[in-house]
């Protein structure tokens, strides 16, 4: 059974109170101020400081789980920050592979997992192992931007295949990436699941068929799964490899604590390969020229996944209720038709050429309402007359963000002839 959030205690307070059985567990989600935030050195608040309110690149603004705070806190105050011992890579792989079939129910062999420094770099060395210059690698749009860049400096050929928008969510166009595949005769399936930016978990239907077209067409498929883990309420996430066998033999799953727990600068992620052939193709590159990952970032995401769930669940039910914060202002103030829920991430993909701005939006409203947002043109032309907002943020900083979008959309309106 794929996995869905579940909550014991009905819905918290705005505090982030949660009830585990008879253990009461405190998670301050919003112990930073907006001043706190503009403070930060890393670049999601750097880049703008007082100017914007940050709400672009994928980081939380929360703190981090203190079973992760302890674990490195205990490193660093032991001096202990010589060379990883092979023990503690086994650890992870073991920790990943239990975690995936536990929470996920998919079945990986802790043997083929290889732990890397990011999911981007995994991605590069998956397009080099698996597939030789110029051949054709698809992808579904509008895209997290790296896919392009992936393919395109790689020297594969992007392949892209854009998502239909249906009543209630954005869906897979099986026959139209059929024929795709046929014509550009594309060796890798580069899949996002959930779905970076629209939110997307696919369904089992569409995974199936993703399956089928790869088999048709003998394709290596490598899943970017960095979002399974924030699956929010209502929805469940079903990984590629969990239809069974043979999808997981051709398939390639790469995962990270990074975004689930908000670990993305300490550098630390894994490659589950579905198979030894994968592995043994994907090994070519020797492991000093793919680059050692640090023992702080391997302890780090070896706390989140063992110890981290009490945490993450708090933080699960506090994005749900960001979500539908953000889903029921944007279908007010843009058209009902302007957002799609998503079921998993803390992005929201909103589509603003209603709103009919004489420039990009993302720009217009850096400079009209000092909010910071991704330009929806960077996931690929589809996103056009779009933005990408991460809700993941204190509450506070959120609503602000937002009454500065709809004072300034208004105003403009109240102006225009």
């Amino acid at each position: 059974m794929a996995y869905e959030p579940t909550f014991t205690s009905g819905d918290p307070d705005r505090s982030g109170l949660f009830a585990w059985g008879r253990l009461i567990v405190a998670q301050d989600f919003e112990r930073y101020s907006r001043a706190d935030l503009e403070r930060r050195t890393g670049v999601k608040w750097h880049r703008e400081g007082a100017a914007a309110l940050a709400a672009w690149v994928a980081d939380m603004d929360f703190p981090i789980a203190s079973e992760i705070a302890s674990a490195m806190t205990d490193l660093i105050g032991s001096g202990d920050l010589g060379y990883p011992d092979p023990g503690l890579d086994q650890s992870l792989r073991t920790a990943f592979a239990r975690r995936a079939a536990d929470r996920h129910d998919l079945l990986v062999d802790p043997g083929l997992v290889v732990v890397v420094s990011d999911v981007v770099q995994a991605i590069y060395l998956c397009l080099l192992a698996f597939t030789e210059p110029g051949e054709g690698v698809v992808f579904l749009t509008p895209s997290y931007p790296p896919f392009f860049s992936a393919v395109q400096e790689t020297g594969r050929t992007p392949v892209t295949c854009e998502l239909s928008l249906g009543p209630e969510r954005f869906e897979v166009d099986l026959d139209r990436l059929r024929e795709q595949v046929r014509v550009s005769r594309a060796r890798l399936l580069l899949l996002c699941n959930p779905h970076n930016p629209t939110g997307r978990n696919f369904d089992r239907s569409e995974l199936e068929g993703l399956y089928e077209i790869a088999e048709t067409f003998d394709m290596v498929v490598v899943n970017d799964e960095i979002h399974a883990d924030l699956t929010l309420r209502g929805s469940a996430h079903l990984p590629f490899g969990a239809l069974g066998r043979e999808a997981m033999a051709r398939s390639v799953t790469l995962s990270s604590a990074s975004k689930a727990f908000n670990l993305a600068g300490l550098r630390c992620a894994v490659a589950a390969f579905g198979s030894e052939q994968l592995r043994e193709r994907f090994s070519q590159f020797p492991a000093h020229a793919r680059g050692s990952v640090s023992v702080l970032g391997m302890v780090a995401a070896l706390a989140a996944w063992e110890k981290g769930n009490a945490w993450l669940d708090g933080a699960l039910q506090v994005l749900a209720d960001h979500r539908d914060l953000v889903v029921s202002a944007a279908r007010e103030h843009l058209g009902p038709s302007a957002m799609c829920c998503p079921q998993a991430t803390y992005l929201a993909w909103l589509d603003m050429r209603s709103c009919r701005l004489p420039d990009e939006p993302a720009a217009w409203l850096r400079e009209h309402a000092r909010v910071a947002l991704s330009p929806g043109a960077d996931f690929g032309p589809s996103g056009s007359g779009h933005v990408r907002l991460n809700f993941a943020t204190p509450r506070p900083v959120l609503v602000e963000l937002l009454d500065r979008m709809w004072s300034a959309l208004e105003t403009r309106t109240v102006g225009d002839p």
